[in-house]
């Protein structure tokens, strides 16, 4: 098995499937094997198989240097233990709300529902232990580009923290 994923046909594989609902599946059902077998290898690339998946309906992504060194040292816990304080229901459709975000903004057009994404954005970070105060230098007073911007911390965060590891942490 290759470690290469091809996004060139990813949006196409995936047309009748709604990836932000199968990657928060995916989270959820990694993290109920992680507590009854602990970390494997196998868990850990499914999930960041699947997350890189989604994350391919979100580029390009608008990254200002310095944003995934902040993200990253904030982050605290892994993915699949954002559960209970986000259900996978939550969690499927804030991946697919953030998809529909992107595209809308895409098209220089703000979403109607984006108080309800930057609400759903902000509690997912939050769970992964990054405040709105850590990151606000990246948010623009401008709508458009906070949403652009919100959209890719928010990436960037579910990224990272699919990775992520608790020895990474200082202390």
């Amino acid at each position: 098995m290759s470690d290469v994923i091809d996004y060139s046909n990813s949006q196409l594989e995936f047309e009748d499937l709604k990836i932000g609902e199968a990657t928060a599946h995916i989270i959820a059902a990694a993290s109920i094997v992680e507590e009854l077998e602990g970390d494997l290898p196998e868990v850990k690339d499914t999930v960041r198989r699947y997350v890189d998946a989604w994350i391919s309906y979100l580029v390009p992504i608008d990254y200002v240097p310095g944003m995934a060194e902040v993200i990253g040292n904030k982050i605290n816990k892994k993915i699949t233990q954002i559960f209970p304080e986000i259900n996978e229901d939550e969690l499927a459709e804030t991946l697919e709300l953030t998809i529909d975000v992107k595209r809308n903004l895409d098209n220089n057009q703000i979403p109607a529902c984006y108080r309800e994404f930057e609400v759903r954005a902000e509690k997912i970070l939050r769970v992964l232990g990054i405040d709105l105060s850590d990151i606000k230098v990246f948010l623009d007073t401008d709508l458009h580009k906070r949403l652009v911007r919100l959209v890719s911390i928010l990436s960037m965060a579910i990224a990272i923290s699919s990775v992520w590891d608790p020895k990474w942490t200082v202390g």
